[in-house]
Formats: structure tokens, sequence, C-alpha cells
């Protein structure tokens, strides 16, 4: 019922509305970062419509986001009436799951790096990233990672470095948004690259703090140089 009032208008490519509750999310929520990333200049929220031109602006949105399933109503009639198409997001506390959620980014991972290159891939893997390739030499600790990830990601392919097939590997037959290693590096030139081979070593927590924070800068710099 309340959006009934929303008449056909042309669509704007660069807005979009968030349906599912009546007050506004947290002020610090991440999705407004992600959805600006991705080139939305406009997030309509009906608890944020300062008029009723503002509301009857929502009808003029590219695409609906359901982030409550109570208004899956509201977003198939606004798709039928309006042609607005609809994207459902779940509230979750998983970590990982909300990772998966927004994302699925893809990830190469080499050895020349601070870090073990199977270890790093199950652990990212669990954080929500798709680790599609890893260039490194297995030693006999790397098994117990290797079988987690088969089980994971069986998808994803191991390379050796040392292999003279890798003369003619072509990383463009391959395409990942990001390298981890100077070595993956190499192989993808069109990536973001986060090469993680400072001298002032990661550890711990702030370890992963410091890779994520890594990850999301790179990735942020190929999408706005």
């Amino acid at each position: 019922a309340i959006y009934s009032l929303l008449e056909k208008q042309p669509r704007r490519r660069r807005t979009v509305n968030l349906l599912g509750y009546f007050a506004p999310l947290q002020d610090d929520c991440e999705i407004y970062d992600i959805l600006r990333g991705v080139g939305f200049t406009q997030i309509n929220e009906i608890s944020r419509c300062p008029d009723f031109a503002a509301y009857k602006a929502m009808s003029q949105a590219n695409v609906n986001f359901i982030l409550n399933p109570e208004s899956r109503l509201a977003a198939q009639d606004m798709e039928k009436r309006l042609g607005i198409p609809s994207v459902e997001l779940t509230r979750l506390y998983q970590v990982a799951q909300i990772h998966k959620q927004y994302s699925g980014t893809t990830v190469a991972i080499g050895e020349m790096q601070n870090g073990n290159a199977f270890e790093m891939a199950l652990a990212l893997t669990r954080y929500g990233f798709v680790i599609k390739e890893i260039y490194a030499n297995l030693g006999p600790d790397d098994f117990v990672y290797l079988r987690h990830l088969a089980a994971l990601s069986p998808d994803m392919e191991v390379y050796s470095n040392l292999s003279p097939s890798m003369l003619y590997y072509q990383g463009q037959d391959h395409p990942v948004d990001v390298t981890i290693g100077k070595d993956a590096a190499y192989y993808h030139e069109q990536a973001a690259h986060l090469h993680w081979d400072e001298d002032i070593q990661p550890f711990g927590y702030a370890g992963v703090i410091s890779l994520l924070q890594g990850l999301e800068r790179v990735l942020s710099e190929r999408k706005h140089p």
C-alpha cells in the first residue's frame, strides 16, 4: 500500500531503491558505499524521503533492493506496474555469508608474498572470496589446506611456478579481479595487484585486518583510478 501511489516514470540508470524497512539503515552501513562504488548516485529509502516529490521519484529507480522478505510483494508489484526489477539481499550475521552476498571477488594468489599461499587461500575462501588460482609449490604441510580447499572450492586450480609449461600460460584466458603476490601479478596484468611483500611483517588479527584493508584499497583504486 505504501508504494501504490507511485506512477510510472522514465527510469534513471544511477538510481536505486532500498525496500524492506520503515526506518532507515544505520548511517555507516557499508551498502551505501558499495552501491555508490558501482555507480549509483541516488539511493532512495522511504524513511529518508523529505517530501512527497522525493517519494514520487522512487518510481524512477533502475532497480529495487529487497532487504526484508516482507517487501517482496511490493517489489513484485513495482516490477509489474513500473517495470523496476529487483534483487534480494538478506540480513546476516555470518561474515563469510555477508561477503558472498555482496561480492564474490575473484582472486589469484602467488607464493611471493608474506604468507602461505594455500593457508591464505583457505582463509579468504571462508571470508567469501572466490580463489581461482594458486601459484605455488606444494610442501608437506600444505596438503591439510588443500583438502579443505578441494571441498570448499573444487574449481580452483594450482600451478607450479617452477614448471616450464608456465612459459605458455595466458592469464587473459583466466581473468580475476585481484592478485596477491608479485608472481600472481605477473600472470594477470589487467587485475588489481596487492604485492603483500613489505619488510614489516603482518601477524595475528592485525595481519588479517591489514590484508583485507589492502585488498579493499587496490580494488577501489582499480575502480576509481
